[in-house]
């Protein structure tokens, strides 16, 4: 049991460090769209999280992270029994599904001609399928540890486009969301 939970751990610490991809096209109006799905934000290479200052870069990123923090947590609140991780969850459910809706309205406001894609990324699917086929056992330290790694990853994120992005509706929406992204850190934190 503690050799699968130390290759689920290890599995999570390979699959975060990745940083996401996206694939971007000229609209007939001059802007730039993202791929209608997730998937589609694998085929360009994009820089790691501490890098992002353009929104083609950031909008990609976030919408993987968001997403993948609402289906993680909605298999959470499916497979867990522990009531600290499913309230958790639960807050997840919450504030990553308003955090997508402000996003949508933050880029529609931008007009850059970008789209939020939906769903997960290659990288994404892959550990939220290995989340799914934990054991029971096992669930509940697999989705701490993938939620402190993507936590990580997203706080890092929203950091570098809110003091290095580009000025506009876009930026706003990262430096409002990440006080609460830096407090879902410290609540998974706290969490072991």
């Amino acid at each position: 049991m503690k050799t699968q939970f130390l290759t689920i751990a290890a599995v999570v610490a390979l699959g975060l460090s990745a940083p996401a991809h996206a694939q971007t096209e000229t609209t007939p109006d001059g802007g730039t769209a993202m791929g209608e799905s997730a998937m589609d934000t694998d085929k360009a290479a994009m820089p790691a999280p501490q890098n992002v200052k353009t929104a083609a870069n950031f909008v990609p990123m976030a919408a993987v992270s968001n997403s993948f923090e609402i289906e993680s947590s909605n298999l959470a609140l499916t497979k867990s029994t522990n009531e600290d991780v499913r309230s958790f969850a639960q807050r997840m459910l919450a504030d990553h599904s308003d955090a997508a809706m402000k996003m949508k309205q933050a880029v529609e406001a931008s007009k850059t001609g970008l789209s939020v894609p939906t769903g997960l990324d290659a990288r994404h699917q892959t550990m939220l399928d290995q989340l799914s086929a934990a054991d029971d056992s096992e669930f509940d330290a697999a989705y701490i540890a993938m939620q402190q790694k993507a936590h990580d990853e997203a706080v890092t994120l929203f950091t570098a486009y809110s003091k290095n992005g580009e000025v506009g509706p876009i930026k706003s929406f990262a430096a409002d969301t990440l006080p609460t992204l830096e407090e879902h850190k410290q609540m998974v934190d706290g969490m072991n």
